[in-house]
């Protein structure tokens, strides 16, 4: 029973993942460019997709050997857009955002004890800041993940830096708890939280947060990339990022415990 429930959690898991692939590369895929996506065995990706296709949710072309969502995923979304179509803006003013810092631009949430990427604008530099859609990062040590916490009370944000500490299996991305609280308090003054190889030596972001027009849950949105060209250009990624947000309410920070 048990073994089932597995199995059926990780379809939900893979079917999920496939469509992030298709939303974030924007083309058909073949079955061998799909397994080496969602990073599962050909024999797995195929069965996927032939389930897939069965229900209607996917189109197969024979002659080009590749897979598309149909119509019906389509449709899907159709009650979500008419009912938070400013959603939809988030993905063109992080476009915009992307387009004018040159770096990669993400918005992210908090997921449990980490922080995770739910939509992301990569650039094409090499040595950039490379994540994608669904991937995760420690709550403490990142910026989205910093910026997150920094709304709320000392309280709690003690309690999710223990958690993280107790969870994470490298030592390097342990905090301590008074320093990290003095960090906090310094991104909830500055209104922005900053890394400089926190979590990916050579790497750094800047992130602030903003209100989902969805639910009023916060998110953050970030630029990342090499150090020297996120702290060389700081002051145009700020103003970059508040232009970004000026477009959706910003939650407040909750008072400090």
């Amino acid at each position: 029973m048990a073994a089932a429930a597995a199995r059926r959690i990780k379809s939900a898991e893979r079917t999920l993942a496939l469509l992030e692939l298709f939303s974030r590369e924007q083309r058909p895929f073949t079955v061998g460019r799909i397994a080496k996506g969602l990073g599962i065995p050909q024999p797995s990706a195929s069965m996927l997709l032939r389930n897939l296709q069965e229900l209607g949710y996917l189109e197969h072309d024979p002659h080009s050997r590749t897979f598309t969502p149909s119509i019906r995923v389509a449709l899907l979304g159709s009650w979500i857009d008419h009912r938070f179509g400013a959603a939809g803006a988030i993905g063109k003013h992080l476009s915009e955002l992307h387009l004018r810092v040159g770096q990669t631009a993400y918005v992210g949430i908090q997921n449990g004890a980490s922080a995770q990427y739910v939509l992301t604008r990569r650039s094409d530099i090499p040595g950039s800041f490379d994540v994608s859609s669904g991937m995760y990062r420690s709550l403490t040590c990142s910026a989205m993940g910093r910026v997150l916490l920094s709304l709320a009370p000392d309280a709690e944000v003690l309690s999710w830096a223990r958690r993280c500490n107790a969870e994470e299996t490298e030592d390097r991305l342990r905090v301590r708890e008074g320093e990290f609280l003095d960090l906090i308090r310094t991104v909830r003054g500055r209104g922005y939280a900053e890394t400089d190889g926190d979590v990916t030596p050579g790497l750094g972001a800047i992130a602030v947060s903003f209100a989902s027009p969805m639910s009023g849950a916060p998110l953050a949105v970030g630029v990342g990339g090499p150090t020297a060209m996120i702290q060389g250009g700081k002051q145009e990624i700020l103003a970059a990022l508040g232009e970004f947000t000026a477009h959706f309410e910003r939650p407040a920070a909750l008072a400090a415990a």
